[in-house]
């Protein structure tokens, strides 16, 4: 191939084509895939926006496709397009050797990185086999600053999808103080009772913070219990 000498101000698919695609910004490659910009905001531009409000590239991963729906300028095709890289991207990450996820502390360093940067609430589920592998990795609610909302049918019903033997609850606390609240201790409860009729236990219930969190399971002693 021939290479071609790099400018500065190259856009990034004339970078990308002269052979220096490695130079390229995360919000860079972001454009590319976006394509076009709004008007008066370049793709790059509306990139930076997108993984500054995310929390990054970890961010962009725990995206779902009603997330993508909701940016700026996206239709249901470039939305879909942009999920379906990002799942390329999961699944390459994880590839043959899926992560273990089997105590507290296990959960709560695969997840505290994945939510820095998160402004809203967000709640979502690990589906995990027998052994403790995860299975799949989704956001099922994004709300307020404040709250956000799921239903143990809601969260069980994807646990199933994915054909796990136990699903491990997790949201954040955009302050950054994980305590949980009455309404988080309540909704412990009742994934825990869900759980238990369905056959598919509650594996625990992470609050995530900044660079900390709350292990319901450690919290408890769930291990410990007869």
């Amino acid at each position: 191939m021939r290479i071609l000498d790099l400018s500065p101000d190259q856009r990034p698919r004339e970078r990308l084509l002269a052979g220096h695609g490695e130079t390229l910004s995360d919000a860079d490659l972001l454009a590319l895939l976006w394509g076009t910009g709004l008007r008066g905001q370049s793709a790059v531009e509306l990139a930076q926006t997108v993984l500054g409000s995310t929390g990054g590239l970890a961010g962009l991963l725990a995206l779902g496709l009603n997330d993508w729906l909701d940016q700026p300028g996206l239709g249901p095709a470039k939305a879909g397009q942009l999920w379906a890289a990002m799942e390329l991207s999961r699944r390459a990450q994880r590839g043959s050797e899926r992560p273990r996820i089997t105590s507290p502390r296990a959960a709560g360093s695969y997840l505290l990185p994945r939510c820095q940067g998160w402004s809203e609430e967000r709640f979502g589920l690990l589906a995990l086999n027998a052994k403790g592998d995860l299975l799949a990795e989704r956001i099922l609610s994004q709300g307020t600053a404040t709250a956000t909302l799921i239903s143990p049918r809601e969260f069980f019903r994807e646990a199933l999808r994915y054909g796990a033997s136990t699903a491990l609850a997790f949201h954040n606390h955009p302050s950054g103080d994980p305590t949980p609240s009455r309404e988080d201790i309540q909704l412990t409860r009742r994934l825990q009772a869900a759980g238990e009729s369905l056959g598919v236990p509650l594996a625990d219930h992470l609050i995530l913070g900044n660079d900390r969190y709350h292990s319901f399971r450690a919290a408890e002693g769930w291990d410990q219990r007869a």
